[in-house]
């Protein structure tokens, strides 16, 4: 007899009562049949007592028991008439169960004493009596609605070291979760009322940080696959075996452990992201703080700059404003950024600073050398414009150089064609030019609009690029919008 069966040998005699009874209830019913009849009461109650000692006795090393328990749990069962020839079998196995359990018990006393025994040898010997690898944060509770099979169960996991509970239903349970700091929920499968795949289902939702399994009277892989895919950690089978049990309940816990640390390290990771994102997002927000300041600085700058030119030409301001929106509503057809390009555009003729009053304000048609030295003006831009850190006027300075090219090439100040001319000086050249034709000038009246459209038609593919030439006639609505609202101020 193992030091184990000692231990059983003391559940046992507080569990004999018990499967006596249950016993008991078996004969009743089986007298009830061999009399003539079974009412459906006590035939629901033999199979329920059947089943229980299924688990029970195999636990406690009956097989023979446990056998033959299962068969009468087979042959009460709803769906299995009740022959005359079976009621024979029945009471031939009631009686064989019922001889097995007397048997066991009458073997008690010397059981008893060979267990005391033991227990005087190992104190004497010192032999250690637990098994101290069991160290776990919370308790197992263990929920069985047999206590004979719950209480094996405390024992074997007591006396491995671990804090336990256990409770009779699922109900119990519930109320230890909310109340407890569960490690392991170790629960049976069938219970009245709540079945154990109902408890761990609740538990996995509400309680994911508590590792469960299952245990049943039954090898099902059904169920076992059920509990699987629920979340359980294991699936037990009773009997009960004290190495199945502890194994079960050893990996079930290290996998818990494992978890539950990954999950720690997940959180944070989650935390120190959370935190760098903010640190990052508040860096970016003081960039973007920083550069819009820069940005309101430069449009400020220019927009300054530029009406410093109203003071030599009255008109120049609300022409500048003009063109420049006019380069950002085309610059839209073509994909560019238009804030960009409209304030870039503003210092297109910047380079005329250079030029005298004398040659800029002239009323009369330019001599030859006028026109050379008004033309120096788009280098004169460039120069002033370029080698800045500042993406802005570096856009700017290419605008004041190329506005005057033109697409067949005889443009200037360095005579590019076509793709050559980059797409912001073609459209800044299609924008200044209907805005000079449509616009009073010192040496000319304005042109009319259809003046104007139909001189412009005809420098198609020659002074104007063709598709930045459409794409001005076809937004002529807004185009004049913004003649309306420019020409007003």
């Amino acid at each position: 007899m193992t030091e184990l069966s000692i231990a059983l040998r003391a559940i046992f005699d507080n569990s004999k009562d018990d499967f006596q009874r249950r016993v008991g209830t078996l004969e009743e019913a089986v007298a009830g049949i061999l009399d003539g009849g079974i009412d459906e009461a006590l035939r629901a109650a033999a199979e329920r007592d059947a089943h229980k000692l299924v688990g029970s006795l195999g636990t406690f090393g009956l097989a023979k028991g446990s056998e033959l328990a299962r068969e009468l749990e087979q042959r009460f069962a709803p769906e299995h008439p009740l022959d005359q020839a079976g009621d024979a079998q029945l009471a031939e196995c009631v009686l064989a169960l019922s001889e097995e359990l007397e048997s066991f018990i009458e073997r008690d006393e010397v059981l008893q004493a060979e267990g005391r025994e033991r227990r005087r040898a190992s104190l004497e010997t010192g032999l250690p009596q637990k098994d101290l690898h069991a160290v776990t944060s919370g308790c197992i509770l263990v929920v069985d609605d047999d206590e004979a099979v719950r209480r094996v169960l405390v024992w074997i996991l007591t006396d491995a070291g671990y804090e336990v509970q256990d409770v009779g239903s699922a109900r119990e349970a519930r109320h230890a979760l909310e109340h407890e700091t569960i490690a392991l929920l170790l629960s049976d499968v069938s219970m009245p009322g709540e079945t154990g795949l109902d408890l761990i289902r609740f538990a996995l939702c509400e309680h994911p940080e508590t590792a469960t399994l299952l245990i049943s009277g039954l090898e099902d892989p059904g169920i076992a696959q059920v509990a699987m895919d629920f979340g359980a950690y294991g699936y037990l089978t009773k009997p009960v075996r004290r190495s199945a049990v502890l194994i079960g309940v050893m990996n079930a816990l290290r996998r818990r452990e494992m978890e539950a640390r990954e999950r720690a390290a997940r959180e944070n990771l989650e935390r120190t992201v959370r935190l760098r994102t903010s640190a990052l997002a508040l860096a970016l927000e003081r960039l973007e703080g920083a550069a819009a300041q820069s940005h309101v600085l430069q449009a400020e700058t220019i927009h300054r700059w530029a009406q410093a030119a109203e003071y030599r030409d009255q008109g120049i301001g609300r022409h500048v404003k003009r063109m420049s929106r006019y380069c950002a509503l085309l610059g839209l057809k073509f994909g560019l950024h238009s804030d960009s390009l409209e304030l870039a555009s503003v210092l297109h003729d910047v380079g005329k600073i250079a030029i005298p009053d004398s040659i800029l304000l002239k009323p009369e048609p330019l001599t030859a050398d006028e026109r050379l030295a008004i033309e120096t003006h788009a280098d004169v831009g460039y120069g002033i414009l370029s080698g800045s850190r500042s993406s802005l006027l570096d856009l700017a300075a290419l605008i004041a150089r190329t506005h005057h090219e033109k697409f067949d090439g005889s443009g200037y100040p360095r005579g590019l064609a076509g793709a050559h001319i980059p797409v912001e000086g073609r459209i800044a050249a299609v924008a200044d030019v209907f805005d000079a034709l449509t616009c009073d000038r010192v040496y000319r009246p304005a042109w009319s609009l259809e003046a104007t459209i139909a001189w412009m038609k005809r420098e198609r593919g020659k002074h104007f690029d063709p598709n930045v030439l459409d794409a001005l006639l076809s937004s002529m609505d807004e185009i004049s919008a913004i003649r309306s609202a420019l020409s007003s101020e």
